[in-house]
Parts: structure tokens; C-alpha cells; sequence
């Protein structure tokens, strides 16, 4: 994923809280002892995380991309925020974060594919469970794979808008590799087409494979459509998982 650069200023507007994700998270952590420590990876321009800090979480930040955390280093004076700010790889969490620490991890916007393969997203909910607290959550936004058929060489994702612009995602089939790319592009409300993802390779995890993992890694799991807790179905075009270690 590569687009920071050139869709930096439109990430915010198509990537917005969720309607009640906050009162999600903050449910969550409700048993937990104060302060609540939350750790939100790949976290983007971080506005759930901020919104949780002025409600005295303690809150870590982590995205892979600098751009995005020089932006919330600069905003925090501004925004009254106290994040703890770190340009960190999910693969890297469990190498330079306290493990027994967090009550809650997320991540969200399906970033989680970005991770390539099953391997790295194995590694990535392990170490997390070890970063997490006894009864700690990991909750990861994800887009239900399940739903596509992917016996298809082209699968054309949920398209998303917003005022100032619409983001178009595409993946492809390696048939030879068996793996997928991602292609997406921006088109702003002036018309202006901005494509600069181009076979991007990517992991889009099933909700069966999901589901194994959880297993295999001893997570309690349950699934929403939404963050108002409506009940998962194969027609959803989002799962939210949420796993208590």
C-alpha cells in the first residue's frame, strides 16, 4: 500500500469513525482498571485514537507509514491529545511493545490484508494476544471476503464515498501464485482520477480462515456487521471480530 503520499489528504474523509465505534471500543474496556490502555494499529490518521484520549485513555498509536505519524506528532499540541506515537510494522509490535500491557488492540479499515500473506497475519494475532491483558480484546475491521466468489480472475470491491471524493478497489487473481493483488484508485469531486495503487499484493482472509486462526491461537471470538452489534450474516460487506484472550 503506497498511496499515502498522493491520498494523505483524503484518507480522514473515506475512512471515517464508524457510527458508534466509539461507544464500542469504550465498552469494551468498561471492567478494565483506569487508566485503560488501548493500542490502535495501523491506526491512519488516528481519530478513534484521539477521541479515546480525551476520555483518559492511555492510548499507543502505531501505523507503518511516516506520513501519517509525522501528522499526528504535529496535531497533538492542537488536538489536546497525549498519544504515544510509534511508525511501527503490525509484524513489529510484539518485538518493541510491553507484552500482559494493553486492554484493547484494534485495527481497523481492513488494513490487516495489507500484512500479504497468512503467515504474517498468524504472527501478527499472536503477538498481540501476548501484548494483551488476561481478558483483553483484539478487535480487527475486515471486509467479508466470504461473500465474493473467487473462482473469478477480477473481484470489484464495496465502493466507498464520500464529499470530496470516491475510492474504487479492484483485486485480481494470481492464478499461477495463488495469490491477489489490489488496484485502487481516487476520483475527487473535480474529476480528478488519482491511482497510484497497482498490484499491490495483498491477503484477503476468509471468514472460515478467520475463524481457524482464532481458534488455533485460543481467542473466545464473536462477529458483528457493525459496530452497533448487529448480528453477522454472509450478506454483510464488513465483519467486525472481535477476540477475547
Amino acid at each position: 500500500m503506497i498511496y499515502i503520499k498522493k491520498w494523505f489528504e483524503y484518507y480522514d474523509d473515506l475512512f471515517k469513525v464508524a457510527p458508534n465505534q466509539q461507544e464500542f471500543f469504550e465498552e469494551l474496556c468498561k471492567n478494565a482498571a483506569a487508566p485503560k490502555k488501548v493500542l490502535s494499529v495501523e491506526c491512519g490518521p488516528a481519530r478513534i485514537s484521539k477521541n479515546l484520549s480525551k476520555k483518559n485513555f492511555d492510548v499507543t498509536a502505531t501505523d507503518s507509514y511516516p506520513e501519517f505519524i509525522n501528522s499526528i506528532n504535529n496535531d497533538q499540541g492542537i488536538d489536546k491529545t497525549q498519544l504515544h506515537v510509534f511508525n511501527l510494522l503490525p509484524q513489529d509490535i510484539g518485538r518493541y511493545l510491553g507484552q500482559n500491557f494493553f486492554d484493547l488492540i484494534v485495527c481497523c479499515n481492513y488494513r490487516l490484508i495489507f500484512m500479504k500473506n497468512k503467515a504474517l497475519i498468524t504472527k501478527f494475532i499472536l503477538d498481540a494476544k501476548n501484548l494483551l491483558k488476561e481478558n483483553g480484546y483484539l478487535v480487527l475491521d475486515l471486509l467479508n471476503f466470504s461473500k465474493y466468489d473467487f473462482s473469478k480472475s477480477k473481484i470489484e470491491l464495496p465502493v466507498k464515498e464520500s464529499e470530496r471524493a470516491t475510492l474504487y478497489s479492484t483485486l485480481t487473481k494470481d492464478e499461477e501464485n495463488a495469490t491477489y493483488t489490489l488496484d485502487q484508485y481516487v476520483i475527487t469531486n473535480s474529476g480528478k482520477k488519482i491511482d497510484e495503487v497497482v498490484n499491490e499484493t495483498v491477503c484477503p482472509i476468509s471468514l472460515e480462515t478467520f475463524k481457524k486462526l482464532a481458534e488455533d491461537t485460543n481467542f473466545k471470538i464473536e462477529f458483528y456487521s457493525d459496530y452497533n452489534k448487529t448480528p453477522f450474516s454472509k450478506d454483510s460487506d464488513r465483519i467486525i471480530c472481535v477476540l477475547k484472550k
